[in-house]
């Protein structure tokens, strides 16, 4: 089953075509190969969380507590191109082939502390956290040559950026879902 997502940025003329690798192979057969189109296919995408903040808290006392706790920065992501094509198609190419919303180029996640408001009603160590995914791929650029396949351009490159943060706390006794950032946090901290 081929699998095409067309992307126009707001406004623009330009355009980028993603596909999955099988279907740049394919040759004329291809209805969204118009003469001069050029399309990104990615290859090696990722899109791991990463931990940017944290702080570790026992809480042994007989009384529950709510506090805001101070997270401390031990990471940052930076949203960048190392590219032959323009930035902002790349990372929209990017955007579309992972399947999340990230942020444009230059962004940087926040250099400095959080806080995070958490209630603790158990004996136990409690990490409160702030991270994101980060989105990694790398990309090959082809263009459609008269309308009747696609070739390479020798343009190619890398991009990453990542997505919304998500903060929150996990109590180092529980068990959180396994795609959840709690779940990375529990393992790497707790």
């Amino acid at each position: 089953m081929r699998k095409t997502v067309a992307i126009v940025l707001a406004g623009a003329a330009m355009s980028a075509v993603l596909t999955t690798p099988a279907v740049a192979a394919s040759s004329g057969g291809d209805p969204m190969c118009s003469p001069g189109r050029t399309k990104l296919v990615w290859s090696t995408k990722s899109k791991p969380w990463v931990v940017t903040h944290k702080r570790r808290v026992e809480h042994f006392t007989t009384d529950p507590a709510k506090k805001t706790f101070k997270v401390d920065k031990i990471a940052e992501v930076k949203a960048s191109v190392t590219a032959t094509a323009g930035g902002k198609i790349v990372l929209a190419s990017l955007e579309g082939a992972i399947g999340l919303e990230l942020k444009a180029e230059g962004k940087v996640t926040n250099k400095k502390s959080e806080s995070v408001t958490y209630s603790m009603t158990k004996y136990d160590t409690y990490i409160y956290y702030s991270g994101t995914k980060k989105a990694k791929g790398y990309y090959t650029q082809y263009r459609c040559d008269r309308g009747t396949k696609w070739i390479k351009t020798g343009r190619y490159g890398k991009a990453q950026s990542w997505t919304t943060p998500t903060e929150g706390g996990v109590r180092c006794g529980t068990k959180p879902p396994k795609s959840s950032l709690a779940a990375v946090v529990k393992k790497k901290y707790c």
